[in-house]
């Protein structure tokens, strides 16, 4: 089913029901549900947390110098959001003090960071689409996880900062409002089909990472 990209949609409804799909597929990822279902090793959750290094990274930059010069990422592109202190603080609890020299980008997160880093700071949709996809999940469903992968794999609080978004406040409202951001921003019918199409993408590229993090698994290697 497609979803309609005119002004009677609101964005956020229109992200929601455009992605719904796609959105599935990543989040039942065997790599992510036998994660999640303590199935996996400690192994698999810092190679997890490798990969992210790499993608907010290029995430963060392009989101930084979108809010710098373009009204619209401004309001969504939330500051306090921004994970890559925390990602850095969790691999030098994980690994050690030489972590960046013990961690390597796999294929996917090579063409996810690719594509992250041909996004033009102007291009309001695309940042928009991808800060979406994993920002509004973090904020939510990463509370599941951030409890998982303590229960499971014994990681410490000092190891799974990236899942502590208290500098925002309240969950609840903070996601109110930024969908309430979204549905403000004045776009085009053309810059929402932009929008959804590259959200969708976001996902399609999320699922990549999570087959490729299958693949090294030291768990899912023999199955």
């Amino acid at each position: 089913m497609t979803t309609a990209t005119t002004e009677a949609t609101s964005i956020s409804t229109l992200l929601r029901e455009g992605t719904a799909v796609a959105h599935t597929e990543a989040e039942n990822a065997s790599f992510m549900a036998n994660l999640i279902r303590g199935e996996l090793a400690r192994e698999d959750a810092v190679n997890l947390t490798a990969q992210y290094y790499f993608i907010y990274t290029a995430l963060e930059n392009i989101a930084r110098r979108g809010r710098a010069t373009n009204d619209a990422v401004a309001s969504i592109a939330d500051a306090r959001l921004d994970r890559l202190p925390s990602l850095e603080a969790d691999l030098a609890a994980m690994i050690g003090p030489n972590w960046r020299e013990e961690i390597t980008a796999l294929p996917s997160t090579t063409r996810y960071v690719a594509e992250l880093e041909t996004i033009s700071p102007d291009d309001a949709p695309a940042i928009i689409a991808h800060h979406y996809v994993r920002y509004l999940g973090d904020i939510a469903g990463g509370q599941v996880i951030a409890r998982m992968l303590e229960g499971h794999y014994g990681l410490a609080a000092e190891e799974l900062t990236f899942y502590d978004f208290s500098a925002i406040g309240k969950i609840p409202p903070f996601r109110k409002n930024y969908k309430d951001a979204l549905d403000a921003l004045p776009f085009s019918d053309t810059e929402r089909a932009s929008l959804l199409a590259h959200a969708q993408n976001a996902f399609c590229l999320n699922s990549a990472v999570f087959a490729d993090l299958a693949r090294i698994s030291p768990v899912l290697q023999g199955r």
